[in-house]
């Protein structure tokens, strides 16, 4: 359906106002003093050791979705080279095994590293030694290998790290002034990878995930945030409270900790996420998950009418019945989208408690009479 590069088509969809941000922190009391911060000039050849040796933890599930072309590490190598100074570093160490870090900061400079010095990077797109087009580290002239493996990189070390809370708000700080990152990055090394890591898998081979997301992971795990969106409000809806960080972080806490019953659990909202994809596709087509303004459909997939939309159609009696009845859901999808409560639901302050129970139960109950059913506004289910 979608044919946009992966990284242009997470650009041109899902508002940035509807992921977390710092504001999802506010009114939590957190302690800025307990944390030990000193600064560290680490040489790229220390740094490359710590990556070797795992003490820097650099998550080998993340690292398929590099956020970096080749250029753009072929210039941070270039600037090393020639002595230029970088960005900082900033690392916190893991609170469950000292001496072992987290990379809050930094992560793509230090990924760009390891690929170098691993060879698995010929420098490209060179402005300052272009002389070094097309080399990799074995290649490079002694001198400017040895310069480049001793010369150093400042890094900040955060030790004694009171909580998670703390090093999310560093990490939205630190991010605040470039595009920000997603914090599913942040989440997967706090609470754990193998479920993020499930989650990518079973992107990776969704052929209706990728007909409207586009082929392959996006950079920046926004279709990770969505996938894990879907399982948190299809399993645990009534135990949100508006606060969306805490509601993503319970989720994978659970399906970390759960062992093999949370795993079959887990597969089965897989499922079910599928049966979603699908019906929405054949429905909707090319304006899946898409807000109607009144005249067309917006040109952005919008979060929040992904929730209500998938709830619903993961039912396989719901979404069978909504095929058999494809013309009439979707007329009462675009009248929906023109009542004033439902398109302030999916456009302002949408994770709010009040919007989010709104938005599902307007269309919910819409949807329920289309298909000559019933609305359980408790459950938030359709019977």
């Amino acid at each position: 359906m979608n044919t946009a590069p992966q990284e242009d088509l997470f650009e041109q969809v899902l508002p940035t106002d509807q992921q977390e941000e710092e504001s999802d922190l506010e009114g939590r009391q957190i302690n800025f003093r307990d944390a030990v911060m000193h600064t560290a000039d680490w040489t790229v050849g220390t740094l490359y050791s710590q990556l070797q040796k795992g003490t820097i933890n650099l998550d080998p599930g993340f690292q398929r979705r590099h956020a970096w072309d080749d250029v753009r590490k072929s210039r941070l190598i270039e600037s090393l080279i020639a002595g230029l100074p970088i960005p900082n570093i900033v690392l916190a160490e893991n609170s469950e095994h000292r001496g072992r870090f987290l990379v809050i900061d930094g992560k793509q400079r230090l990924l760009t590293i390891q690929d170098f010095l691993d060879n698995k990077l010929a420098l490209k797109g060179l402005d300052l030694r272009q002389d070094l087009e097309n080399l990799t580290f074995d290649s490079l002239p002694a001198d400017d290998r040895d310069f480049l493996e001793n010369n150093s990189i400042r890094s900040t070390l955060i030790k004694n790290t009171p909580d998670a809370d703390f090093l999310y708000v560093l990490f939205f700080r630190l991010n605040s002034g470039s595009l920000q990152l997603s914090p599913q990055e942040l989440r997967r090394a706090l609470i754990g990878g193998k479920t993020l890591t499930q989650i990518d898998k079973y992107i990776e081979g969704s052929k209706f995930f990728a007909q409207v997301f586009g082929p392959g992971l996006d950079r920046r795990m926004r279709d990770s945030e969505l996938v894990l969106r879907f399982i948190a409000f299809d399993r645990a809806y009534e135990a949100y409270d508006g606060d969306l960080k805490k509601f993503l972080d319970s989720t994978v806490d659970h399906f970390e900790k759960g062992g093999a019953a949370a795993e079959k659990e887990l597969f089965g909202l897989f499922e079910k996420l599928e049966c979603a994809l699908s019906a929405t596709i054949d429905i909707f087509a090319k304006d899946a998950f898409k807000k109607y303004t009144g005249e067309k459909y917006e040109r952005r997939i919008n979060r929040a009418v992904f929730d209500v939309i998938t709830r619903f159609f993961a039912d396989e009696k719901i979404s069978n019945l909504a095929r058999q009845n494809s013309a009439a859901v979707v007329a009462e999808f675009k009248a929906t989208c023109g009542i004033v409560e439902f398109r302030s639901a999916v456009e302002k302050t949408t994770k709010s408690n009040e919007a989010t129970k709104n938005r599902i139960d307007i269309w919910g109950g819409r949807l329920a009479a289309i298909l000559g059913m019933t609305y359980d506004a408790k459950a938030a289910r359709i019977q």
